[in-house]
């Protein structure tokens, strides 16, 4: 059902109510309040808040309806993967309320782009939590992580599927696909099916892709590792669709070309965890695939986003953003696409 979510968090109502789940639950979890609640930050897909505390500061979210399951996300995840997340403080899985200790700055956390070794890091300890999480299937969607199909013709069939409702839309509205567009992106089905048709046939198991793996959601711990937050655009899916975000990242910000070795220790990082069952070569060459679906994967999350509020709260940079992933998703080059963004 659609809301005016930026609106509700806004209003005194709703901050009375997290304040009424919040403040005790610091204090069973043995922290004094030293400050105001103050909120930082509304979005139409979720909002951040934080206090201070004489254990330091927690940092409280709430987000939309689609992606309210973060919270029981990263309570499962935590005792599967112990310290993947920020450190829980207090949960409310059935609201989807989070609270989190503060891990100070992201690795990524002004204009300048942090350096290779940093991404590599990050892919590495991401790539390794995801095997392990492989292996828990049920406890992660127990947790509501959608379930991207994986299955060829279901992959296509999402695709036509979301096309169909973004072409009814009314000729003014801006989210619907110009003919280009959709002419795009019926010229590219075949090259959709066969990427999903090459993940499907690999054999690597399904795991939690994070949807939005860059170093701004990534801390360095102070004994060692990564830890990661904002999992609220995770799907259970191929694990070497995550890896398309960090590559292309690199890529782009470093203007470097797709065998640059700086890119292909990115990509090693990311494979690295599953070469005890399948030689570098063999994943290499799934890479283009898992970009290409990857694609459809970060239209899942905006399309799941937009459904939730009335598009006139809808941030004009964000409209039309399931079609430009999809119209990605179907190009020739999907890194070259002619979608500007």
């Amino acid at each position: 059902m659609e809301r005016d979510l930026p609106a509700l968090w806004r209003s005194p109502e709703w901050r009375a109510d997290i304040e009424s789940w919040l403040l005790p639950a610091l204090a069973g979890a043995g922290r004094t309040v030293t400050g105001p609640v103050v909120q930082d930050r509304v979005r139409f897909w979720s909002t951040v808040l934080h206090v201070e505390t004489d254990a330091g500061r927690v940092w409280v979210k709430e987000n939309a309806p689609s992606q309210a399951f973060e919270a029981a996300l990263v309570d499962a995840v935590e005792g599967i993967v112990p310290g993947l997340c920020a450190p829980l403080v207090a949960v409310d899985t059935e609201r989807g309320w989070l609270a989190t200790a503060d891990l100070g700055l992201p690795l990524w956390h002004d204009e300048t782009p942090p350096p290779v070794d940093d991404w590599v890091a990050v892919t590495e300890g991401y790539a390794m939590a995801q095997r392990t999480l492989a292996d828990h299937a049920d406890a992660v969607l127990a947790a509501g992580v959608p379930r991207f199909p994986e299955a060829p013709d279901a992959v296509v069939r999402w695709v036509t599927d979301l096309i169909e409702q973004l072409r009814a839309l009314p000729a003014d509205d801006p989210r619907r696909p110009t003919e280009a567009e959709s002419a795009l992106v019926d010229d590219g089905l075949e090259r959709i099916h066969d990427a999903a048709a090459a993940l499907a046939s690999s054999g690597m198991p399904s795991t939690l892709q994070h949807n939005d793996l860059h170093l701004g959601n990534a801390f360095r711990r102070p004994g060692g590792g990564m830890t990661y937050i904002d999992l609220g655009d995770a799907v259970w899916a191929h694990p070497l669709t995550t890896l398309r975000i960090p590559m292309w990242t690199v890529r782009f910000r470093f203007d470097l070309a797709q065998d640059d070795v700086g890119v292909v220790r990115v990509l090693d990082a990311g494979l690295g965890p599953w070469t005890d069952r399948w030689d570098r070569e063999t994943l290499v060459a799934l890479q283009p695939a898992a970009d290409r679906i990857s694609c459809l994967h970060r239209a899942e999350s905006w399309a799941r986003l937009q459904a939730d509020v009335p598009r006139r709260v809808v941030d004009e940079d964000f409209l039309r953003s399931p079609i430009e992933w999809v119209v990605d998703a179907a190009a020739p080059d999907p890194y070259l696409s002619g979608i500007p963004r």
